[in-house]
């Protein structure tokens, strides 16, 4: 983890520019994978969503390689993510509230959904913490 850390800077940027593209490719692929399965492509939807498992492997990699979003130390990372799960729960709430009050209820729900799946995810990585590490 973190190996990174000391390169040359024009590398160091790349990793990340690499982080970030591989990033927006998961979201990408299987935003397409919804679109395939409501047209009714069951073999497009399932192929893109391997590939987006691929690219979400290429971006574990790069975020190994980097060290700025993963620490070498399950606990930390755990800590981290229950952390940012609830934060991402929050501010999913605040959008959803908004997209409420003006009336775009397609976004509201889809975003107060989304709500609910960080809290959940945050509970599951607090649960972890408390059950492998007694906090």
């Amino acid at each position: 983890i973190g190996v990174a850390k000391d390169v040359d800077p024009e590398v160091y940027e790349g990793l990340k520019a690499n982080f970030m593209g591989e990033c927006t490719e998961v979201g990408m692929y299987l935003a397409m994978s919804r679109q395939a399965d409501r047209e009714g492509f069951p073999e497009i939807a399932e192929a893109y969503k391997r590939i987006a498992f691929e690219e979400a492997e290429h971006a574990a990699k790069f975020a190994e390689l980097l060290g700025e979003v993963v620490a070498s130390d399950t606990r930390k990372n755990l800590e981290m993510r229950v952390e940012a799960e609830y934060g991402a729960c929050g501010g999913k709430k605040m959008l959803a509230t908004k997209a409420k009050q003006l009336n775009y209820d397609a976004i509201h729900d889809t975003v107060h959904e989304m709500c609910k799946d960080e809290a959940r995810h945050g509970a599951a990585f607090e649960g972890l913490v408390r059950r492998y590490f007694g906090k």
